[in-house]
């Protein structure tokens, strides 16, 4: 299973960047793969929800929700299943004992089967590569401009 990861610093507090990654109407803004999303349920694990992108229409739910600490979703169109795991880790100032800031990790695992040939030819897939980098910008950009909204 071909895993892709990204580490960020977000100059907000984690309350901010928690409440920007658990609320779906921000989803399409940041989320990797998703345009628009429909029966989500904010801070709630275990459901699922819809969502549409390029591809067509696909299922995702929630598996694990830790408050300010950790956010797993799997999102799956057609045979096309990912993971994406995000962990907060509060951060800034002497020793991170101001925490005014957020250390945002993310991993795409991308669930795909295929033995030590596969994961070699998919791991190093520029396109997931690029998406998990072009996702944590979209997702500090977001963030860092709630706080001006």
């Amino acid at each position: 299973m071909p895993k892709f990861e990204r580490e960020i610093e977000i100059d907000a507090p984690i309350e901010k960047v928690w409440e920007v990654m658990t609320n779906p109407n921000f989803w399409p803004q940041w989320f990797p793969g998703i345009e628009s999303v429909t029966n989500a349920a904010q801070t709630e694990e275990g459901p699922s929800f819809e969502f549409t992108n390029e591809k067509g229409t696909g299922r995702g739910v929630i598996v694990k929700m830790e408050p300010l600490r950790k956010l797993e979703i799997i999102t799956q169109i057609g045979n096309d299943k990912d993971k994406h795991e995000f962990e907060l880790k509060p951060s800034g100032g002497f020793f991170g004992l101001k925490a005014d800031e957020c250390k945002v990790e993310y991993e795409l695992d991308t669930l795909m089967g295929g033995g030590i040939l596969g994961n070699f030819v998919a791991g190093g897939n520029p396109i997931d590569a690029m998406k998990v980098k072009k996702t944590m910008h979209l997702l500090r950009k977001l963030v860092e401009s709630q706080l001006t909204a």
